[in-house]
């Protein structure tokens, strides 16, 4: 194709070149098409600018390979990860941080790479209704750090929308950080250094992680020669600290390690079997409903704040019009690929409603095969069948989705036809279908922090955040009842923080209850949880272990039958039947695949 038939080819190829160009490889591989940016590997996915995309918005898409590239060349992942203060507000922090020291590196080298950072970030702010923030409750920590660092170690001024988010922490950030923050700018080309003086502004913003040094375990081979071979020196050793010549030392190394972390394992679990009170270890039990209870190891501030409301009650009924009107632009767009979506679930589902019958009855429908014999013998009153229940139909399917901050944008677009499609599709098979969702009520706490403030602030306050559980279709209303409903997915400012283990349990106390006699539940997540209120105030895995909890109770003891589905985000470490998908675009086909592995089950 030539360029005048293709106007965009002049672009794709020198967008092609200047990502090769920057991250120093020539074997990217880089594709243009529709649907968000991503990134795997080698491999980027970049969407195609329309015809009539403005100066800014191209500039944006440029910016999203530029980063791309520079992380590919300036990034170390493993050492990266070495470093890494690992999950909640403190790693999202370093990750800010870090993004932070790549763009800086690109935008003091390339003017024009600056600029088209400049872009993407404005972009991914307003994207983010960072524009919209009017108070510190509302703007998130992690990111004023990460785009105060950017602007200092770059020297440039932030786009508007990212000021909106910084004006509101720069104070407080810059006078217990500040000092550890200007050390930085010596340090942008140095990953490790800069890595380490991360983790000493994390700590001086009050978040929880351990400084000690990553490397200060590392010994050299004549070191591990002398050690003595004790059991208190063997609990030190680690393979992982040092680097050995010969294989077989390495596996000789391997062996008594492993042989010594099991040994105190066992050791530390028969002193804890010994020390445990009966009552404590026991497991939870569902109640007689089948419902789960709260963990003991979990609790709430307070819970007069939370809320389990109905989509229509969060809007007037204009803005929900305009709402589903614009997620039927979005399937109308994608008409092609929703049809043919929804016509293969339902070919895949009604295929397992094999139909049984009961023979030779005295009413019911009639039987063909007997019409020779009705013919011969008009009173044979055998002549007759009917249809038997299959388990099959007896089924109801919730699908819970994440509606936090992190879905904004083309995640949560995709979760909504997803949704629309599954509602429809799954009503016309004869299953009934729920579709929930979960967020909060504020961001970084609301009227629970408020009152644990007024409190005195008193230690291990547990859930700080106001829950808000919505309720997009129950099982018994149609399809048509709640399909505007659905809409209010589009909504950004409905999206805020992520509380997983609550909303699973609250999702499956719902479908357990139902008189159905198989129950589905389908959780659809980009993370684990992250409430900023929460974890800066209670251990840094307090929201994790409550999902593991939920999960452990839902899986080895409820009837009801669970599969996640993450989007960007490895969920199989957590579920034991679950999909990873790398893109939001492959949701759907992941729905689908996974509701139909279900049913593949023989009833």
């Amino acid at each position: 194709m030539q360029d005048g038939d293709n106007p965009l080819e002049p672009f794709k190829r020198a967008t092609t070149a200047t990502i090769r160009a920057i991250a120093g490889n020539d074997e990217l591989e880089i594709n243009f098409g529709p649907g968000a940016p991503s990134a795997r590997g080698q491999r980027l996915r970049l969407p195609l600018p329309t015809l009539g995309a403005t100066g800014a918005e191209i500039d944006a898409l440029r910016g999203i390979g530029d980063e791309f590239a520079l992380r590919l060349r300036h990034h170390d992942d493993a050492l990266h990860a070495r470093y890494s203060p690992g999950n909640g507000p403190a790693q999202e922090m370093f990750e800010w941080i870090e993004s932070a020291r790549i763009a800086s590196i690109g935008a003091l080298r390339m003017e024009g790479v600056a600029q088209n950072l400049d872009a993407n970030l404005e972009q991914q702010c307003q994207q983010a209704a960072f524009d919209a923030i009017t108070s510190e409750t509302d703007a998130p920590l992690s990111v004023a750090v990460g785009l105060l660092v950017r602007q200092q170690l770059s020297g440039r001024s932030l786009p508007p929308s990212a000021e909106n988010v910084v004006r509101h922490w720069r104070a407080h950030i810059l006078e217990n950080a500040g000092q550890h923050i200007e050390t930085l700018k010596g340090h942008v080309e140095d990953q490790e250094a800069f890595a380490d003086l991360c983790r000493n502004i994390i700590a001086d913003l009050g978040l929880p992680i351990d400084l000690s040094d990553p490397n200060e375990n590392d010994q050299s081979q004549d070191d591990l020669e002398t050690v003595d071979e004790s059991e208190d020196a063997e609990s030190e050793f680690s393979p992982e600290d040092v680097v050995l010549d010969e294989d077989a030392a390495a596996e000789e190394s391997a062996e008594g390690d492993a042989s010594t972390v099991q040994m105190d394992a066992h050791a530390d679990l028969e002193e804890a079997a010994a020390e445990a009170d009966p009552d404590e270890a026991a497991t939870p039990m569902l109640d007689e409903a089948g419902r789960i209870p709260i963990n003991i190891n979990y609790s709430a501030y307070s819970e007069r704040f939370d809320e389990t409301i109905r989509a229509e009650e969060l809007c007037d009924a204009e803005e929900l019009v305009r709402l589903r009107q614009l997620l039927d632009q979005q399937l109308q767009a994608l008409h092609h690929a929703t049809s043919k979506l929804a016509n293969r679930l339902q070919r895949r589902l009604m295929a397992k409603q094999n139909r049984s019958w009961d023979f030779d009855l005295e009413e019911g429908v009639l039987d063909a095969a007997r019409l020779a014999q009705v013919v011969v013998d008009p009173m044979n009153p055998l002549a007759y069948k009917q249809e038997k229940e299959t388990n099959f139909r007896d089924t109801v399917v919730t699908l819970l989705i994440d509606s936090s901050g992190s879905m904004r944008g083309r995640s949560i677009t995709i979760a909504a036809m997803c949704a629309d499609i599954m509602g429809r599709t799954l009503e016309r098979c004869s299953v009934r279908v729920e579709i929930l969702g979960f967020t909060t009520r504020a961001w970084r706490g609301g009227e629970s922090r408020e009152a644990w403030i007024n409190a005195d602030k008193p230690p291990n306050p547990g859930r700080l955040n106001d829950l808000r559980h919505i309720i997009y279709k129950a099982a018994d209303d149609t399809w048509s009842r709640s399909r505007r409903n659905l809409g209010l997915m589009m909504r950004e400012e409905l999206l805020k923080e992520n509380i997983d283990g609550e909303a699973l349990i609250w999702a499956h106390n719902r479908i357990v209850t139902r008189s159905e006699q198989r129950k589905v539940l389908m959780v659809i997540s980009d993370g684990l949880p992250v409430d900023n209120s929460t974890l800066l105030v209670n251990p840094s895995n307090f929201l994790e272990q409550h999902l593991k909890y939920a999960i452990d109770m839902i899986e080895n003891q409820s009837p009801v039958e669970l599969v996640a589905i993450g989007i960007g985000h490895d969920v199989t470490h957590h579920y034991g039947r679950a999909v990873t998908i790398t893109d939001a675009e492959q949701l759907g086909g992941a729905m689908t695949d996974q509701l139909a592995q279900l049913f593949d089950v023989a009833d």
